[in-house]
């Protein structure tokens, strides 16, 4: 990418990465499965897991490997924040494909949890989220207890130097590709 292709804004950056992202080879996925399985091993208590929907990566298998009482999932109500739901009990599908809790499925405040596993378009490596822009996930990650950590998902291609940051986006404190898994420095709580 030369200088004038890099982009500068947020809507830029997820036009780009929408363009250039494709699904990862089987291989890329089971070694991102595999590391963010090892590092969730080490994470006592109830984790948040993002349900994926179609384009992204799918982290079920994780779920199956660990045992799906030690996650829970969210609910995208039809307008409203995210709401926290255990991940074991009745599913249907949102519009945008995803499998998301019932309505009416159990609450879970966010301090019950230990960790939250976050999807995105991108991260870069202070881990600083590129999200959809709906800003559900950022609002999310407010209200989760800032000693708890927040995991970002993303194959190493889609993990850039530097995206941009706004006053209200919460960085990751630990981000997992297929190559490494990246503990970020505490300044970035």
């Amino acid at each position: 990418m030369t200088a004038e292709e890099i982009p500068h804004t947020k809507a830029e950056w997820r036009a780009h990465v929408r363009a250039v992202r494709r699904t990862p080879h089987d291989s890329v996925t089971a070694a991102i499965h595999s590391n963010l399985t090892a590092l969730l091993r080490e994470i006592p208590g109830l984790i948040l897991l993002y349900r994926s929907m179609p384009h992204e990566m799918a982290l079920e298998p994780v779920a199956d490997e660990l045992g799906w009482t030690r996650f829970a999932v969210t609910r995208t109500p039809e307008d409203g924040p995210l709401t926290i739901h255990p991940a074991i009990g009745p599913m249907e599908q949102h519009r945008f494909g995803f499998a998301q809790p019932v309505e009416g499925a159990l609450d879970l405040p966010p301090h019950h949890l230990s960790a939250a596993v976050v999807p995105a378009l991108a991260f870069d490596r202070s881990g600083n989220r590129l999200g959809h822009g709906a800003g559900y996930y950022d609002e999310l990650l407010a209200r989760l207890p800032l000693d708890r950590p927040r995991i970002g998902v993303i194959v190493d291609r889609l993990l850039f130097d530097e995206l941009p940051v706004e006053p209200h986006d919460i960085a990751m404190t630990h981000l997992v590709t297929e190559h490494e898994t990246i503990h970020l420095s505490p300044e970035s709580d």
